[in-house]
């Protein structure tokens, strides 16, 4: 089998392995996605509250859609947990009537209800959704100086709720959905809501308090839940916490936020990301001592942290949310009438009579790895930075991405710069691989004769290329060895330029206005036509034109090239910047080795060696097939 028949089915191979991708790529994945089941309605929709204006306050006044199924994402007519509440019903004490309440800090808006004591929603002042009322074809409305977003072009964490407390766990949670709470508000001196505190009472005794307190400075709150006099015929153990995600709108790439979308949790040490694709043929359960349990998409999260409580498990499930007509009228008009929604739900065991008070943090909010880490719970864990054994590299190249670009107040320069930094920190290793290439290129027709004369004597050949190997000084691994040792930084540098919400709707130059998303000049027949890939296929043309090959896998080199553009047509910008970078780097740097051996004019496939007169090599070979 030549070498070209060698490359063939290795192309083959990465086509039947990426043809997933390559569906996605050019708007075929619907091919890939399992036929849903189809949905029964409940008939149980949502209530809409309005604030004490009578005005309709963020999601609370939208219309909402039918209850989905608490897991597996197949709704269904009667679930257990209804029939558990029949058994057992909670009669207030007082009836209250439903109000709104309305936190406000320097960076969010939360919007709670006091049916269910449920947080609604969550408005982030600084973050622009991408298909907000201002935006633009996905380019969103970028106020300058750091002032917030305005009103309608803000990044709304509504989860239809985002977050409630239950009693009980699975199939015999009993919903407190409909339970209307009395609500005390704690000032400060502004008139600002800085606690807030919600309290049901039952006619058995049973008394749950939920307790909001307000952290200004960040986009966590601390909530404590009160649980007391559970009538023991109700046979309870546990209750729980769930979070909710929210509808995908915030991002210019829809396909990816939607990808993006997790149920996530720390169980113990372990950390599991599951999501909402595989959750549609069940919901799973990790039993244990859980840390937290949160809902994420690529840039923002919604998380319930144990701070002190304990914990038996985690739940993940998916549901199906159909979008109002508001929302849908933000988004292209392909795009799906529903959505999935990530379900994550922390399960607690049931507090003792003598301290009935449990702590948690909840944290609604972008994932920025440096300030969740300062909270000083884990649960930065939720940036994926990479593998265990790269992220140490991940977070020191995402800490030098964002000082650079304090310097350059540009994270396209930052980029270009932190390429730089990387290439300059492996130069010598790179010259070392480049050297050792050349040389076994140099060594290649040699090596052609000697494998032609003792290709009937493995032994003798053996012998033979590695005095050959000895007498020039090369060693054959020197190539590949230095290409190992970067690995780790490759993998680290994806990992940040992909997940980094630094990069989130950061312009560059140009039409390059998020390095987060895929560029785009202008489209031809609904197809996107994006420079900077075909920037990024001209530098490793320049690249490959630089390195001496066997004329015979020049052609498969040029077609792995045009393989590349077709990986990285649709991948952020940030990311073909970044490899665009890195090939002309190595360009420069093959046009160094050139130079260095005099061979400047050199270009495209080596030219083949003289031959070579007989070397110490070959006559040791002899010696050891005449033995």
């Amino acid at each position: 089998m030549n070498r070209n028949t060698i490359v063939a089915v290795g192309l083959c191979v990465l086509v039947l392995i990426g043809y997933p991708y390559l569906l996605k790529v050019f708007g075929l994945d619907h091919y890939l996605k399992p036929v849903r089941p189809p949905q029964v309605a409940t008939g149980d929709s949502l209530r809409g509250a309005a604030d004490t204006s009578g005005r309709a306050t963020g999601a609370l006044g939208a219309a909402r859609a039918a209850r989905p199924a608490p897991a597996g994402g197949t709704p269904s007519a009667t679930p257990a947990a209804h029939t558990v509440l029949a058994a057992l019903p909670l009669r207030p004490i007082s009836a209250e009537l439903e109000r709104s309440y309305r936190i406000e800090t320097p960076l969010y808006h939360a919007e709670f209800s006091s049916r269910g004591a449920r947080l609604i929603s969550v408005e982030l002042l600084h973050y622009a959704s991408a298909h907000g009322a201002s935006s633009h074809d996905g380019k969103a409305v970028r106020p300058p100086g750091g002032e917030a977003v305005p009103s309608g072009d803000r990044v709304v964490l509504d989860g239809g709720p985002s977050f409630g407390v239950d009693l009980g766990s699975g199939a015999s949670r009993i919903p407190l959905d409909d339970l209307v709470y009395t609500a005390a508000e704690s000032l400060d001196a502004a008139g600002a809501i800085r606690r807030l505190t919600f309290t049901a009472r039952d006619s058995s005794g049973l008394v749950i308090r939920q307790t909001w307190r307000v952290r200004p400075d960040t986009y966590a709150l601390d909530l404590e839940v009160e649980l007391s006099r559970v009538p023991m015929a109700w046979r309870l153990a546990d209750y729980s916490l769930t979070t909710r995600s929210w509808p995908l709108f915030n991002e210019a790439d829809l396909q990816a936020d939607a990808r993006g979308l997790k149920s996530s949790s720390l169980v113990g040490t372990s950390i599991h990301r599951e999501a909402t694709r595989g959750l549609r043929k069940g919901s799973k359960r990790f039993e244990g001592g859980a840390v937290w349990a949160a809902v994420q998409t690529r840039y923002f999260m919604g998380a319930v942290v144990a701070t002190q409580a304990t914990t038996h498990a985690v739940e993940a499930a998916t549901e199906s949310r159909a979008l109002s007509a508001e929302q849908r009228a933000l988004l292209p008009s392909n795009a799906p009438a529903d959505q999935d929604v990530a379900v994550s739900t922390l399960v607690v065991g049931l507090p003792g009579e003598t301290d009935p008070v449990d702590h948690y943090l909840i944290y609604f909010g972008p994932n920025e790895y440096f300030q969740v880490s300062r909270l000083g719970v884990h649960l930065e864990r939720v940036v994926d930075l990479g593998f265990s054994w790269i992220s140490p590299f991940s977070k020191v190249l995402l800490r030098v991405m964002v000082w650079l670009h304090a310097l350059m107040r540009n994270y396209g320069l930052a980029i270009i710069a932190l390429a730089t930094l990387v290439r300059l920190l492996l130069h010598p290793l790179n010259m070392m691989s480049i050297k050792s290439m050349r040389a076994m290129q140099r060594l290649q027709p040699e090596m052609e004769r000697i494998k032609d004369k003792y290709k009937n004597d493995p032994q003798a050949l053996n012998t033979a290329v590695m005095a050959l190997y000895r007498e020039n000084k090369v060693n054959p691994a020197g190539g590949c060895l230095p290409m190992l040792i970067q690995m780790p930084l490759f993998f680290a540098l994806y990992s940040v330029l992909w997940n980094a919400i630094e990069l989130r709707q950061a312009p560059f130059v140009a039409w390059i206005h998020d390095l987060s998303a895929p560029d785009k000049l202008f489209e031809v027949a609904g197809f996107p036509l994006r420079l900077l890939p075909l920037l990024m296929a001209g530098s490793g043309f320049l690249t490959q034109r630089l390195t001496p090959t066997d004329p015979r896998q020049a052609s498969s080199m040029y077609m792995m090239n045009a393989v590349m553009v077709v990986f990285f047509y649709n991948l952020p910008s940030g990311l073909v910047l970044y490899w665009t970078v890195m090939n002309l780097l190595t360009a420069l740097q093959q046009w160094l080795a050139l130079r260095e051996d005099g061979h400047l004019a050199v270009a495209g496939p080596a030219p083949a060696a003289p031959d070579a007169p007989v070397g110490r090599g070959q006559k040791v070979a002899r010696r050891a097939a005449t033995k």
